[in-house]
């Protein structure tokens, strides 16, 4: 045969225009390989079946790509027929014909297409392919890659160098692709190393593949699970590896994020273990909604609200004398944390569109691995309170500088230590019995004990051909500081993925949680918190004095005429406040995967929890006959199910040049169903059920909506350094009804260039430059667009009442709010990656911000809905890592510094409007506020007032009088950073982690209650002469009466620099030799662990500058827990 045989049948010059199927091994290049031969149950494509013909029978045959397309056929069922029945039969229905031009060759038509005569007559057919022929001659190769450890590998690109061809590996790591000896095949996978491999004489290949570069191959989780080459990624993302949680670790895992990401500010309810913690990322992203991030896990969003009915959510009321009842994110057991990324930007959270104002937090569960390993993990910790009072002991308990001369007058002075000066003489106390009148310092150290926290994980994994398994088994007994106050919480975590056939796999994830929480403190200054009696107790009281706090018949022990003023052993050990929670987070999913590379996944994730709380104010408490319950039961059934379908493929346009597309759908149902039942005086003293209580009533709530969505991305790679991505994603709301106008459209686009494939100074090995802009948004609360309907717990005359419950006038033609950022963004690697930096700036504009805008009384509504504010955040981050000792050294150091600059600022509130009420202390003299051209979240207190000549005016008794309310400053910090440092020498390990905020404000409630009651150092000058009045004829204003005033008028005294650093945590560990148990395990390490150990600078009196009392807001505090600090010992074995 000729070199003419290469021309097109329609008499172009194509080279590649026939295809030519020759009696040989070898088939050939241009036509993609589309089907595993030994497959012949199934339909083939043509081109497969008239190759096995090729073999089979020695027959050629010559067609043009394009009219053989993909088309498939049933495969040949008896191939001893002649050649032209089996053609007869296989044509059949294609619209294609055959003619025959020789004794062994055909040439495959379409039906109405003609031979070009004179081309086939120059054709010389002979027996056997020519020489020149041969050597273009294609046959399939197949084989099998893995990773370095040799599991296999799917989803892994195999390219035909120089052509358009490629596959991908399935799940069990196999491809099969045309090609002939001395081809090369280019296989790449996102975090290996890009292997180059030449065929040789060998069709089965063993590849294995090899990390790469971690900067040019490090791959991270991004939305919707999708893991990508950090490279090619045009917004910040930073992970956070399982590992470094599980060490010195926190009860709430979202704890462990303090100091650890830039542009983070990690914040905990002082509500002790199992509290709630607040995650602001890049500055708060709303003034009337939720701060907090979206939570995602294995690709699937939980829920991480607060439970309704906790009283911590009314940020704007003044009286809150509630329980933190703890969010959704504690739940979780770090142990099963494989890793945690963050994704700050809107650009990177864009496809999660109206859950993605906020910034959204990505956990991936861990999976089998290896040959089967089972791991134990044992970590134990001591807890204790640092107790960072600094009060006065001076003077002690009395009025007006006067020790109590009776048990009466000591009882009616309570908390005050307002008396005379301490002398130990002794003095009669609230009971009647007289004692040293001597200062009592360590009181919060006498009533907090050491707490420990005992944490035990057992695991099994295990990788086996086409598929893994894990399963976990988690217990965490802790017995809090507070007495008679501890979590034990249980987590069962599995996890399986198997692959049905090379096409098909299938993942099942399920974490089942047991959450009982045994009297969750009370927080803020409320009946029954015992932290608060605890911190105020007068000077020359004894705390043990007051145990047990019950007297013989087992009522209160009362100090004080005050019965709000709950005893704290009576508090810790009589009152009740129980949570219990039940949880289940299931996710499964499929994904088919055909020959082509193009795939569709289906997936459906439930997460559902069953909360119970019980309250009670017991018999016998000073408090009963005034609390609004005695006893309240709240029951929450929440679930949230998300299912959605991927589909996507990637396609090489060309041999620089590829693009994937995906495109996918959401439908998301979420429910919130309670019931809350509440008693009062139980007929039957200590039997504490709600058919007890002698007047009852239930509150029901229901609150239900749904989202669908439908979203799409586009990623470009031209030749592995210039990346761009786009999205977009459209959401449909139901509590956007009855408007017509139910969809929001959220699109996103970034970009990356790696600079440095042009550039390459020998100090400088890696450089990228990425710049994103998207817009993302915060969908509305149920229920804000109606008037919403129920009924009033109390009845007349047996018959339930109707109401309406909304607060606010709705409001139907609502909006959810949204946001726009733009990023720009760099990552640089200096002298082999030892010096590396991230650094990114951003500028976040929100707008249509939900308001409840305040209206007349007479309305009957405290407000109306309204979408009306405006919020700005623009800042600067940036992450920094050192290895300053090379690799392979004996010693290897690795230190990382991150720090963020948050420059927030309210635009604008309702027209007309300057300033919103955000939180109200309780002492009624300390204020949040959002306040127009200034940032969020105010710190709003009294002032001096001052004269024409700016001096302090005083009152008639010589107090300074009230001034205006002024701002101060904001409660969230402008500056955070955190210093991470991790050694190792040979078996040793040792890490150290500081961080500090600053820039930020706090309002110390404590501190006012410091003054109030005399304990403050503040309120000692005076108190010698005890008068401030300065007319010597009118009556003397005593240090109590001037310092008490004075506390009212002048608040801003109580406002501090919330700046702090903090030696947030240490380890050292060291790992034992294996020979040490003659190789019976796998390994093992012991550490001695520490948290939250030291404050090395702060600027507030008597409080930890973290104190917050609230889950929604920062900058007000009042009797939390104190701050703990932890140390103890890690255990890990692996057999």
């Amino acid at each position: 045969m000729s070199a003419q045989l290469l021309s097109c049948l329609d008499g172009s010059a194509q080279q590649n225009g026939i295809i030519y199927a020759a009696n040989s091994r070898k088939t050939l290049t241009q036509y993609p390989q589309q089907q595993r031969p030994e497959e012949s149950n199934e339909k083939k494509t043509l081109f497969n079946v008239l190759k096995d013909l090729n073999k089979k029978k020695g027959t050629y045959f010559l067609f043009s790509e394009q009219s053989l397309g993909s088309k498939l056929v049933s495969p040949v069922k008896d191939p001893n027929l002649p050649v032209e029945r089996i053609l007869d039969e296989i044509l059949k229905n294609t619209g294609l014909k055959y003619t025959k031009v020789s004794d062994n060759t055909f040439v495959i038509l379409k039906d109405k297409e003609k031979i070009n005569n004179e081309k086939l007559q120059q054709l010389n057919f002979t027996e056997d392919l020519p020489s020149t022929q041969k050597a273009n001659a294609f046959d399939p190769v197949t084989g099998r890659i893995t990773d370095d450890k040799g599991s296999p590998l799917q989803g892994v690109s195999i390219t035909l160098k120089g052509t358009n061809k490629g596959t991908t590996t399935n799940a069990n790591g196999e491809f099969s692709i045309d090609a002939k000896r001395g081809d090369v095949l280019l296989i790449s996978y996102v975090g290996f190393a890009e292997q180059a491999i030449t065929i040789g004489a060998d069709d089965k290949l063993a590849i294995a593949l090899t990390p790469g570069s971690q900067q040019l191959t490090e791959v991270v989780v991004t939305a919707l699970g999708i893991k990508k080459e950090r490279k090619a990624l045009g917004y910040s993302v930073t992970e956070v590896k399982g590992s470094d949680l599980t060490q010195a670790r926190e009860t709430n895992v979202a704890n462990s994020l303090i100091g650890r990401v830039a542009g983070v500010n990690v914040n905990s309810v002082a509500g002790g273990p199992g509290a709630s913690t607040s995650v602001i990322i890049r500055g708060i992203s709303s003034l009337s909604g939720d701060n907090q991030p979206l939570y995602v896990i294995n690709g699937v969003p939980m829920t991480n609200a607060l439970a309704e009915g906790n009283d911590q959510k009314n940020t704007q009321g003044q009286y809150y004398n509630s329980v933190d009842y703890g969010d959704g994110i504690q739940n979780i057991n770090p142990d099963d944390i494989e890793s945690i990324s963050v994704l700050k930007g809107a650009a990177a959270s864009a496809l999660y569109g109206s859950r993605a104002k906020a910034g959204v937090i990505l956990i991936t569960t861990k999976s089998g691995s290896g040959k089967g390993t089972l791991e134990l993990n044992s970590n134990f910790t001591g807890d204790q309170v640092i107790d960072v009072t600094d009060w006065q002991y001076i003077y002690g308990n009395g009025a007006n500088g006067i020790k109590p001369t009776t048990a009466a007058a000591a009882y009616d002075a309570g908390n005050s230590s307002w008396g005379a000066k301490l002398d130990g003489s002794n003095v009669v106390q609230f009971d009647g019995v007289s004692r040293p009148y001597s200062a009592q310092q360590g009181n919060i150290g006498r009533f907090y004990r050491t707490g420990s926290t005992l944490t035990n994980t057992v695991s099994f994994g295990k990788a086996f051909e086409g598929g893994a398994v894990r399963f976990s088994a988690s217990n965490l007994y802790n017995t809090a500081v507070i007495p008679n106050s501890g979590l034990n919480r249980n987590n069962f975590n599995f996890s399986s993925n198997f692959a049905i056939n090379k096409h098909l796999t299938v993942d099942v994830k399920a974490n089942y949680v047991i959450d009982k929480a045994h009297n969750r403190p009370i927080l803020a200054d409320g009946a029954g918190n015992a932290n608060f009696q605890a911190m105020f107790l007068p000077t020359s009281l004894n705390i043990n004095t007051l145990k047990p706090g019950t007297k013989p018949d087992g009522d209160e022990l009362l100090f004080t005429n005050n019965n709000y003023a709950t005893n704290p052993w009576f508090a810790a050990y009589n009152f009740v406040n129980n949570t219990t929670r039940n949880r289940l987070i299931s996710i499964g999913s499929a994904r088919y995967t055909f020959d082509n590379g193009f795939f569709v996944q289906a997936r459906a994730g439930r997460d559902f929890y069953d909360d119970r709380y019980t309250g009670v104010v017991p018999n016998g408490a000073g408090y009963y006959a005034q609390a609004p319950f005695n006893i309240k039961e709240i029951f929450n059934r929440v679930y949230e199910l998300n299912v959605d379908v991927l589909a996507g493929k990637t396609f090489r346009i060309s041999q620089d040049f590829s693009l994937t597309a995906n495109a996918g759908a959401n439908l998301m149902k979420a429910r919130s169903e309670g019931t809350t039942e509440e008693g009062t005086d139980f007929a039957v003293p200590y039997v504490y059920t709600i058919l007890n209580a002698k007047n009852k009533t239930i509150r029901y709530t229901d609150f239900r909506q749904e989202v669908h969505s439908v979203y799409a991305t586009l990623d470009l790679d031209y030749k592995g350094f210039l990346f761009l991505n786009a999205s977009g994603r459209n959401d449909w709301f139901s509590t956007l009804a009855p408007s017509s106008d139910l969809d929001v459209f959220y699109p996103s686009i970034n970009t990356s260039f790696l600079f440095t494939e042009f550039v390459k100074p020998s100090w400088l090995n890696y450089g990228k430059l990425r710049l994103g802009w998207a817009n993302v948004g915060q969908a509305t609360r149920p229920y804000q667009t109606l008037l919403n309907y129920g009924l009033f717990p109390q009845q007349l005359n047996g018959l339930p009442l109707g109401n309406i419950t909304n607060t606010s006038i709705p409001n139907s033609k609502l909006r959810p709010s949204s946001a726009s950022e733009i990023e720009i963004g760099a990552e640089l690697g200096f002298w082999g990656s030892r010096l590396t930096m991230d650094v990114a700036w951003y500028n976040k504009k929100s707008k249509n911000e939900i308001f409840e805008s305040p209206a007349s009384n007479t309305s009957g509504y405290t407000g109306v809905i309204l979408n009306i504010g405006e919020l700005r955040n623009k800042g600067f981050e940036f992450l920094v890592t050192g290895k300053p000792f090379a690799k392979g050294s004996a010693v290897s150091w690795t230190t990382s510094v991150n720090g963020s600059i948050n420059n927030n600022e309210v635009v604008a509130l309702t027209e007309g409007q300057a300033e919103l009420a955000a939180g109200t202390s309780r002492t009624g003299v300390g204020f949040t506020r959002h306040i127009v051209g200034m940032p969020a979240n105010q710190i709003m207190a009294f002032d001096y007032q001052y004269d024409g000549a700016g001096k302090i005016v005083l009152g008639a008794n010589g107090v300074p009088a009230r001034g205006d309310l002024k701002p101060w400053g904001s409660a969230y910090s402008k500056y955070t950073m955190g210093w991470n440092n991790e050694f190792s020498f040979k078996n040793f390990t040792l890490g150290f982690l500081i961080d500090g905020k600053f820039g930020g404000k706090v309002f110390s409630a404590t501190d006012y209650y410091g003054y109030f009651f005399g304990l403050h150092k503040g309120t000692l000058p005076g108190r010698e002469t005890n008068n401030f009045n300065p007319d010597p004829n009118a009556p003397p204003t005593t240090a109590q009466a001037y310092y008490t005033e004075l506390a009212g008028n002048v608040s801003k005294l109580f406002v501090y620099d919330a700046d702090f650093i903090k030696f947030r945590q240490f380890t050292l560990g060291y790992t034992l030799p294996a020979k040490w148990f003659n190789n019976k395990i796998k390994g093992a390490s012991i550490s001695l662990v520490g948290r939250n150990l030291f404050i090395l600078m702060k600027k507030t009196d008597n409080i930890d500058p973290e104190a917050s009392y609230s889950g929604y807001t920062q900058g007000l505090e009042l009797g939390g827990v104190p701050p703990v600090r932890s140390y103890g010992v890690n255990l890990n074995v692996k057999f």
